[in-house]
């Protein structure tokens, strides 16, 4: 039976849109839908590409505060004009949407249509007030906000990041519930525009899907800045009156009450699945999202699912990633699997943490015999010059192999340090082969070196 399209993609983010694609330059005649009027997703419009340019701006901001720190003076009042750099932020936004609009119009085979997607049956859906068949589907429709069911009527006036990049004046002071990637990032960006930060966190610490010495010293330099951080908290209650909210919460036994005029819910992030009808194509999900097997299929073998509406790591990259297994898997005659073991991510704080591979938690979990080495950048030159010691760079090493399985990074620069750090895991290399590479001085990418010899020496004495 002929379809009306080869494909069917839901969700024109950093998953769907290059599986889209690529399916077309395979020939293929393929319907990408988004509700969004052009392609980019969350991450694009309201995820990690805003962030960043807010963030570069908070940065950049800080260095001339803190320019005397190396002996620079500068006279007048330091100013930051937020107006502009929310329009910085959507000058960006939108020439790199429009810059893949294009290219999807360049594809003869690809066709972008703006709307809500529900399935029909296990070969259609309807997109609009229209009925479309397939024979191949991919959910790539991402991830939304996650409410807890909190008492009180607050939670219907409480920001999200959204609201955040939207929004035209820097508050006076901001209330974060919870403590995870996206409370860190913007607590630590409006603190250095002299924004009063205060958050809320359930747990002993905060980032708790992140290694512990990486989430103790953000957490560390976080309150040596100023930010109030509340642990072991049990939130009651979010009232919100007269344009202001009492958060009610218990911490130690106490009950507690604190009044912020803004409150930003950050308590994690869901599967945005709602719209779809999953059950009338007999897909299966549970409170993660779609249940996919290692080549991405769903419960129907036809309909594939990828990026953070699965249960796998929440990236854009490895949405992007999965996207090319997807595209693989559904025209090509030999499957191709997952495998996050090497997948790297960058938390944007201050230090910034940079993780490839495995760390100590998940290798332990995997059952490796593991050893540990670490590179303090109280000891480099680079780092002392720019008077930022924190930090280290980790390695964590197979004991029977000696292959690095792993490498974490706490540093002002682990965004540029993790691509060499990609490759070391990527290539399972061993410290004898990053001892090969001559790396330049004063740079922080000496590191690896040093810590590679510093594993080599210290196996050498063991033989010995």
């Amino acid at each position: 039976m002929k379809r009306d399209y080869d494909l069917i993609v839901i969700g024109a983010g950093p998953g769907g849109t290059p599986a889209a694609m690529a399916a077309a330059k395979f020939g293929k005649k393929v319907l990408l839908v988004d509700k969004r009027e052009a392609p980019g997703g969350e991450c694009l419009f309201e995820g990690c590409i805003p962030s960043k340019v807010l963030e570069n701006a908070a940065n950049r901001y800080a260095d001339v505060v803190e320019a005397k720190l190396f002996n620079v003076e500068l006279s007048g009042a330091t100013q930051i004009h937020w107006e502009r750099v929310l329009e910085d932020k959507d000058m960006i936004v939108k020439k790199r949407s429009m810059g893949a609009m294009q290219q999807i119009e360049m594809l003869p085979t690809l066709e972008y249509k703006q709307g809500m997607a529900s399935f029909v049956d296990v070969h259609s859906m309807k997109i609009g007030d229209k009925v479309v068949s397939f024979e191949k589907a991919l959910i790539a429709t991402g991830a939304k906000s996650f409410f807890p069911n909190i008492a009180g009527n607050g939670l219907e006036h409480v920001w999200t990041n959204r609201d955040v990049f939207f929004n035209e004046e820097i508050p006076k002071e901001l209330l974060f519930i919870g403590a995870g990637a996206i409370s860190c990032e913007l607590a630590q960006m409006f603190n250095k525009l002299g924004v009063k930060c205060h958050i809320l966190e359930r747990s002993s610490r905060i980032l708790k899907h992140v290694g512990t010495d990486a989430a103790l010293a953000v957490q560390e330099n976080m309150r040596k800045k100023g930010i109030t951080i509340e642990l072991n908290v049990t939130l009651e209650k979010i009232d919100f009156q007269n344009n202001n909210f009492s958060i009610y919460f218990t911490q130690n036994s106490e009950e507690i009450v604190l009044n912020y005029e803004h409150v930003i819910m950050a308590t994690g992030r869901g599967a945005n699945l709602d719209e779809l009808n999953l059950q009338k194509a007999d897909v299966a999900f549970d409170k993660h999202g779609v249940i996919v097997n290692d080549k991405l299929q769903s419960s129907q073998e036809h309909i594939y699912a990828a990026g953070d509406c699965i249960n796998a790591p929440k990236f854009a990259h490895t949405a992007s990633y999965e996207a090319g297994i997807v595209t693989h898997n559904m025209f090509a005659p030999s499957p191709h699997f997952v495998n996050y073991d090497k997948n790297s991510w960058v938390l944007f704080s201050d230090p910034q943490i940079g993780v490839v591979g495995l760390n100590e938690e998940s290798a332990k979990s995997k059952n490796i015999d593991i050893d540990v080495a670490v590179y303090d950048f109280k000891t480099d030159a680079r780092a002392q010059i720019d008077k930022k010691t924190d930090g280290y760079v980790k390695f964590i090493i197979n004991k029977n192999t000696q292959v690095i399985i792993g490498v974490e990074i706490v540093s002002e620069d682990a965004s540029a340090l993790i691509g060499e750090a990609s490759l070391i895991v990527a290539n399972e290399m061993s410290a004898m082969d990053v001892m090969k590479a001559i790396h330049p001085h004063p740079t922080l990418t000496e590191s690896f070196a040093k810590l590679a010899q510093q594993i080599f020496f210290k196996n050498m004495m063991k033989r010995g």
